[in-house]
């Protein structure tokens, strides 16, 4: 997941540290809600942000939200950690809040309260593959979820991942990666590792291709299921939830978050030529 706005302005405390998702925010740092009229307590978030260039997003979509609302806020980052340790530290409340896919998993879990809204407007769980060259024929030839199945072509993921209990229901194929998931555009180009192609979502895969020019992205399917991220806090912080899904409310309703996925994404997505890709629908969902 790689792409980052043309620029982001964030609040930093005493946990600022670098990162390539917050890649010269130390140079822009400044207060982050100038409202001096609010009376509100500013909300004092803990927040983890990872490589995946996402971050970028997430946190402008965030604050800006929070801005249109006059709520103050303070923003701490913790430092680039793998994804799922990042989950370790929400549930142990060494950050507050965290974004990643909804599932049922993360919704069950007691030590963390998911933010009620869909982040991406439901993009993530539109996806196209990134292959290798060589089996653009293969990938031409489909155009059912069933012709998919009868390639036997193996779909990559990382371990833990929602969208394995979507591959999986559904009867295709697929790899858990284990590894940092950097290692895994090498094995797919490859071709003798187990693992044939990588299902990304249309904000994710133009990024990724340029910045693995081993692989392509494939340009016929488009596969469609019922996914998104969102934030979620952790217990300590449930107090925040109901100001936080009130400013997603409010950029929703004011264009704002459709801006922000415009100017964030927008112009790869428009390349990826998405009504004129054969759309396989998936019924399963993130576990």
């Amino acid at each position: 997941m790689a792409l980052m706005p043309r620029f982001i302005h964030f609040f930093v405390c005493a946990l600022l540290v670098s990162s390539p998702a917050v890649a010269g925010a130390e140079s822009a740092a400044h207060a982050s809600a100038p409202l001096p009229s609010s009376n509100a307590e500013p909300l004092e978030l803990r927040i983890a942000v990872s490589s995946d260039g996402h971050a970028a997003y997430f946190i402008r979509l965030l604050e800006e939200s929070l801005k249109l609302i006059h709520q103050p806020y303070r923003i701490h980052y913790a430092k680039d950690v793998p994804a799922r340790r990042m989950w370790r530290m929400l549930n142990k409340g060494d950050i507050n809040l965290f974004y990643g896919m909804q599932s049922k998993e993360k919704d069950g879990n007691e030590q963390i309260v998911r933010v009620r809204n869909a982040l991406t407007n439901g993009l993530i769980g539109q996806r196209v593959f990134l292959i290798r060259r060589s089996d653009t024929e293969v990938f031409a030839r489909i155009h059912s979820v069933g012709d998919l199945k009868r390639t036997r072509m193996i779909a990559g993921f990382g371990a833990g991942w929602g969208d394995v209990t979507v591959w999986r229901v559904t009867g295709l194929p697929l790899y858990e990666h284990t590894a940092p998931w950097g290692t895994i555009y090498a094995m797919v180009a490859a071709g003798n590792r187990h693992v044939d192609y990588l299902p990304r979502g249309v904000i994710e895969a133009q990024e990724e291709a340029r910045l693995h020019p081993e692989l392509a992205v494939e340009q016929h399917l488009l596969v469609d299921y019922r996914a998104d991220f969102g934030f979620y806090l952790a217990a300590s912080a449930a107090s925040y939830r109901a100001v936080i899904e009130r400013a997603l409310r409010e950029a929703e309703a004011s264009g704002l978050k459709a801006r922000l996925i415009d100017e964030a994404f927008g112009a790869d997505m428009k390349a990826l030529g998405l009504d004129r890709r054969i759309r396989l629908r998936l019924e399963a969902t993130p576990d």
